[in-house]
């Protein structure tokens, strides 16, 4: 595998942690490299210490506020999703909130506003290797059929907007679709509206190998959510030594909360240790059950973040904004799970928790730490499955000032994350095709699941 030159991506710079903040909500001055985007006019406008669940004080929750985005852009255009980040960690304050910095970083470097090389045209029409258009992802017949489809099949005839990636595998200059590369595009032609934008692949970070890293990882992690979900797959729960000091803390927490946590290895093919946490909570109708999703070099590492974030995202739950009762009605990238987080969908999870503690269970091999190393080995496994990997550089220079990367990375054969019920990717051949790899029966359409999928 060659990968590109780190010259070609944003210089690495050390970032300083911030002092933590009171747990009052309050915004606190700014501090370090990274926090030279935190200002009322910056990248970040303001950063702030949520409250934490009770009886959960080790929790340092942050929410950094998306600050400034392409100057005279509509916030209603500027993106499909919140420009706000989260940082949730334990017993680490200054963590938290440089993750929550550094999400509504990564958030802004979805702007369509970096000026890079843009060129209108049809694949072929190219000079260059290009994404291999046969492997971008569709929806069924049926689902192309409903007149609320948001999206509509590739056109290879049609010109659309393409930009410049690389191939991870080659260090090949790339043309990548730009709605591929850029989820927060402007002025979406009809002609480009072939795939569910999303932040999937998107990462941040001060090591650009370590960014290619995550942007890989997230990829992968929500191709195993969505088979998972969509071919109702009863995964095995991960094995019983695969605990931490933090993971029982997280668990003991839940448990003393009347919350039952199950945490099943979604691991697929790639290998990469990748775990999905339904969290239930008998006594909550609205937030009756929970999903995280995680992906990690360990088996554990993922367990706590998928954990966490189950744990966490009970917040949204709350919220009084109403959930349309049709999911063809869906807007909001959390209705989904608020819809199937009541009470009364609690047997669309069957599939999962019945006879999930007979189910035989995997150990893992830990993967690499070393960034270029681990980068090697996922990228390696991935093209031996003779899938296509990409990265396209998204570094703004407010980022790049701090000794920010951001990238943007692209595994077209692996499912999509879908939040849109109507457009869930169900003809492309990896849903069918991950099934049995890994042991299990392919569902055809009329056998999948029709519920929304839970996450947020």
């Amino acid at each position: 595998m060659v990968l590109p030159s780190a010259a070609r991506w944003a210089a690495t710079a050390p970032v300083d942690s911030a002092p933590p903040m009171a747990d009052d909500g309050r915004t606190d001055p700014p501090s370090g490299a990274l926090e030279q985007l935190v200002s009322p006019f910056g990248v970040v406008s303001a950063v702030r210490r949520l409250r934490s669940p009770r009886g959960l004080a080790r929790l340092a929750n942050y929410v950094a506020l998306g600050g400034g985005r392409a100057p005279g852009v509509p916030p209603a255009s500027r993106r499909p999703e919140s420009g706000d980040g989260c940082g949730r960690v334990l017993d680490d304050t200054a963590l938290g909130r440089l993750i929550a910095v550094a999400e509504a970083a990564e958030r802004y470097a979805a702007g369509d506003f970096l000026r890079e090389t843009v060129v209108w045209a049809r694949a072929g029409e190219l000079d260059g290797p290009t994404l291999d258009t046969w492997r971008i992802a569709r929806c069924s017949p049926r689902e192309y059929g409903h007149p609320r489809c948001p999206v509509r099949p590739f056109d290879a005839d049609a010109a659309i907007r393409w930009v410049l990636g690389f191939d991870l595998a080659t260090g090949e200059r790339t043309w990548v679709p730009a709605v591929m590369a850029c989820y927060a595009l402007r002025d979406v032609r009809p002609e480009e509206a072939f795939v569910y934008r999303l932040s999937t692949g998107y990462a941040v970070h001060t090591d650009p190998t370590e960014a290619l890293v995550q942007g890989v990882c997230e990829v992968v992690e929500r191709d195993a959510a969505a088979v998972a979900w969509l071919q109702c797959l009863p995964l095995p729960l991960i094995v019983e030594n695969a605990r931490s000091e933090q993971l029982d803390h997280l668990l003991s927490w839940g448990a003393r909360h009347f919350l039952d946590s199950y945490l099943f290895d979604a691991t697929t093919d790639v290998g990469l240790p990748t775990v999905c946490c339904l969290q239930v909570a008998h006594h909550d109708p609205r937030a009756h059950q929970t999903m995280g999703c995680g992906t990690g070099r360990t088996i554990v590492e993922a367990a706590e973040k998928a954990l966490l974030e189950a744990t966490t995202v009970r917040a949204i739950y709350t919220s009084e904004d109403p959930v349309p009762d049709s999911p063809a009605d869906f807007a909001n990238v959390d209705h989904g799970a608020r819809f199937m987080g009541r009470a009364e969908r609690r047997a669309a999870f069957d599939f999962l928790v019945d006879g999930a503690a007979r189910r035989p269970r995997s150990e893992h091999v830990p993967w690499p730490r070393d960034p270029a190393t681990m980068l090697e080995r996922l990228v390696s496994t991935l093209t031996g499955l003779g899938m296509q990997v990409l990265a396209v550089d998204r570094t703004p220079r407010e980022l790049a000032a701090v000794g920010l990367t951001a990238v943007s990375v692209v595994i077209p054969d692996l499912q999509p994350l879908s939040l849109a019920p109507l457009a869930q990717f169900r003809a492309h051949p990896r849903l069918s095709a991950l099934p049995p790899a890994l042991g299990y029966p392919n569902r055809n359409e009329e056998e999948q699941n029709l519920w929304p999928h839970p996450l947020a």
